[in-house]
């Protein structure tokens, strides 16, 4: 059965066939915000406190040797939070879920579990030269697929129906082209580092730092969905 015709229609267990049963957003986006928790908490146990010896004298010294932790967990904590803002956003948009919606946002999850790893690697290496090209490397292709899974689950989302029907088509095929040209920069920038290393991380940041700029606000053909606990 297809989707309803009404927008404004209560969805039904039905709605999208070959998926087992149609579900609402609540139990995906508890899930995913489970893992964004664990994952964006991770990164601080790898920042170790230095023991203090005698009177402490060269405590703070200590301190400062410890800075790759440091920028690993800064560094980590960015590019999880800035998805999760993101995230919270797309869930506001969705309205549905189902198989292929849920297998494509679990990979996306699967990497931002992950994505702490190349992180602390690429931190870590900064004190030892020869490492630093390929840790840039291993980084710069983890958040090229970091992006690409955004992308797919974003494209299944959208391609099954799981997005709100009363949103403007126009809207949603600008938000596809934003979200396709970031994460073709981000898969430039994963080839490049291979070529010049400096030139591939640094566009890989300024991928995420891309995530900094607001989403569009929705725009809806028919009147829009009160926020939950104000109708």
């Amino acid at each position: 059965m297809s989707t309803p015709l009404d927008p404004q229609a209560p969805v039904r267990r039905d709605d999208h066939e070959g998926e087992g049963a149609t579900r609402g957003t609540s139990r995906m986006e508890a899930f995913a915000d489970g893992v964004f928790a664990i994952a964006f908490t991770l990164p601080i146990f790898n920042v170790a406190l230095p023991s203090l010896q005698g009177s402490g004298a060269g405590f703070g010294a200590r301190l400062l040797e410890g800075w790759p932790e440091n920028l690993n967990y800064l560094l980590a904590s960015m590019v999880i939070g800035l998805y999760w803002v993101h995230h919270h956003f797309s869930g506001a948009i969705y309205r549905t879920t189902g198989h292929y919606f849920l297998l494509a946002t679990v990979l996306f999850l699967t990497m931002i579990g992950y994505i702490a790893f190349p992180v602390r690697a690429f931190t870590e290496s900064l004190l030892h030269a020869e490492a630093v090209p390929d840790s840039a490397a291993f980084l710069s292709c983890s958040l090229a697929l970091t992006s690409l899974t955004w992308l797919l689950k974003w494209t299944v989302g959208n391609a099954h129906g799981h997005v709100d029907s009363r949103l403007d088509p126009a809207y949603l095929a600008r938000l596809t082209r934003r979200y396709r040209a970031i994460t073709a920069w981000n898969v430039l920038a994963a080839v490049l580092v291979w070529l010049w290393w400096p030139v591939g991380i640094t566009m890989s940041w300024m991928g995420v730092l891309a995530k900094l700029q607001p989403p569009e606000t929705p725009r809806y053909l028919t009147e829009a969905p009160v926020i939950e606990g104000e109708g």
